[in-house]
């Protein structure tokens, strides 16, 4: 299959809890409302509307009148250089600020938001999203090609929705327009085009986590499938990072109905309870081995909320100490790994090689010759 055209991309925004009502003043440039094909009002730095639910319709407002209810919204930039705020306020949540286009419609009795934009702008905001600031040039050049494989891979994962991505993790995060970071813009730019593949041209599923805790982890240890280029690899550079380590405490009491619960651990069998409360592996595991049914470590993580698989259980008196290494799942990029060897002085191009094997940068514009396609 030829590979997608991204000079635009649509993204599902504010998806993890679409608002019923919210906001939106200009950020920078010029904006006109049209709503059923019909221009409503013009939008300038010195004025406001609001887009709320009613029913299955739009309704747009102003601070001083209510314009009617419609069933598509459209906030249109006069050019190039416009960015809106939006900032929901049912529920209050954070102001975001994002290029181009915005789209407005009803889903089940809430607002579904659309922002259509550069591709390139929008890759701006995921790296300053999912890294914040303060890194280097070099990690921002990962994190760009990564963000951007990771994209086009996905190209049309919510085209049932009239979109191609959303704005959550199990997407990419993209919480605003990258406005207050040139580094991040110039990393874009520098790696423009650029995406990885494997050996048979196919853009690869960039998996990347925060922290591996020393060792990352094969795809199938988390995700069942095995995938040539997500192996397990040692990674030194993730050690005394932020999230290298973390611990936790927990009553004994609901560690132990746990395991009883969902495993059937027999409470009575010392040996068993022993094991459940002293449980240290000395590498990465995915299975607590001695229990049955199979007690797969990335169900206890996500059960008691952890931050990662790989952890030692200590008993303390009535409590039990849950002391990890690393933060995420463990599959693919460790960003902070990638970040302290980027400090070191790898180029992005070893950055890359070290987290996914057997694995090639190729021009997207090269793709379709390569393939013979």
């Amino acid at each position: 299959m030829a590979t997608p055209k991204y000079d635009i991309i649509k993204v599902g925004i504010f998806w993890d809890s679409r608002p019923l009502s919210t906001i939106i003043t200009v950020h920078k440039g010029e904006y006109t409302v049209y709503a059923d094909g019909q221009k409503i009002m013009d939008l300038d730095k010195r004025s406001m509307v609001v887009f709320s639910s009613a029913g299955d319709l739009v309704k747009i407002a102003t601070l001083s009148q209510t314009l009617g209810n419609f069933h598509r919204v459209e906030l249109r930039p006069a050019d190039k250089d416009c960015s809106f705020n939006i900032k929901p306020n049912k529920p209050s949540l954070n102001n975001r600020i994002y290029p181009d286009w915005l789209h407005v419609s009803v889903v089940g009795n809430r607002l579904k938001l659309i922002n259509e934009t550069d591709f390139d702008d929008y890759l701006g905001g995921v790296v300053r999203s999912e890294s914040g600031n303060g890194h280097t040039l070099e990690y921002y050049k990962v994190q760009a090609i990564i963000s951007r494989t990771y994209a086009l891979r996905h190209w049309y994962k919510y085209s049932n929705e009239g979109f191609n991505l959303c704005d959550r993790v199990n997407s990419q995060v993209y919480h605003s327009l990258c406005t207050d970071n040139d580094t991040i813009l110039q990393a874009v730019e520098m790696t423009k085009d650029i995406v990885i593949v494997d050996h048979e041209i196919n853009l690869i599923t960039a998996a990347f986590h925060s922290n591996s805790g020393g060792e990352t982890l094969n795809s199938e240890d988390v995700w069942q499938k095995p995938v040539p280029y997500l192996r397990s690899t040692p990674d030194s550079f993730s050690l005394n990072m932020p999230h290298y380590l973390w611990e936790t405490t927990l009553p004994k009491s609901k560690w132990l109905d746990y395991f009883k619960s969902h495993y059937n651990v027999d409470l009575t069998n010392q040996h068993q309870v022993d094991y459940i409360l002293n449980f240290c592996p000395q590498e990465r595991m995915n299975i607590m081995h001695p229990i049955k049914p199979r007690a797969e470590l990335k169900t206890v993580r996500q059960d008691f909320h952890l931050k990662s698989t790989f952890f030692c259980v200590k008993e303390i008196g009535d409590s039990v100490l849950i002391t990890g290494k690393g933060y995420g799942h463990g599959v693919g990029l460790s960003q902070e790994g990638a970040m302290k060897m980027a400090e070191m002085g790898y180029p992005y191009t070893e950055i890359l090689h070290h987290y996914y094997s057997d694995i090639h940068l190729i021009k997207l514009s090269a793709i379709d010759f390569f393939r013979g396609e």
